[in-house]
């Protein structure tokens, strides 16, 4: 094979195995979100304590925009959401407007107690920059309508 080299790929490796963000980079969002939010769901503002571990027991960083769908590893695209509704947010039955008042579409499909967990609007960080981008609040509307 003309241009071969001892790998097998010869002049043309093969892309991507190493494109994924390092593990540190995943673990450095996970805990500015948890911080930033003062470890605060967004959509409840329930506040926990902070956990020993790098894992949060009661809360979960969502997506607004998954990585699979382009979304980027940044503050803007990510919230912290308690763990009972969490499934909620991601399937598309808890929607926020670019104003960060959070919309339910249909109030059917939600318990009667994650109806009760919700605030009318978003609880937000302090600094505008680390707030949820409204691009990323617009994709997740939109991929959420398409399901």
């Amino acid at each position: 094979m003309s241009g071969a080299d001892n790998n097998g790929f010869g002049d043309f490796p093969q892309r991507g195995f190493a494109a994924g963000a390092p593990m540190e980079v995943y673990e450095g969002l996970y805990r500015l979100v948890l911080t930033v939010y003062g470890h605060r769901c967004a959509l409840s503002g329930t506040r926990f304590e902070p956990a020993p571990g790098l894992l949060h027991p009661d809360l979960d960083i969502v997506a607004l925009q998954p990585r699979e769908h382009g979304g980027p590893l940044a503050i803007s695209n990510y919230l912290p959401v308690v763990n009972a509704l969490s499934t909620d947010f991601v399937t598309g039955s808890i929607l926020i407007e670019d104003d960060y008042r959070i919309i339910v579409p249909n109030t059917d499909l939600l318990s009667p107690e994650n109806l009760a967990l919700l605030r009318n609007s978003l609880h937000l960080p302090a600094e505008k920059i680390f707030r949820p981008a409204q691009t990323h609040l617009a994709y997740h509307r939109r991929f959420s309508r398409g399901r």
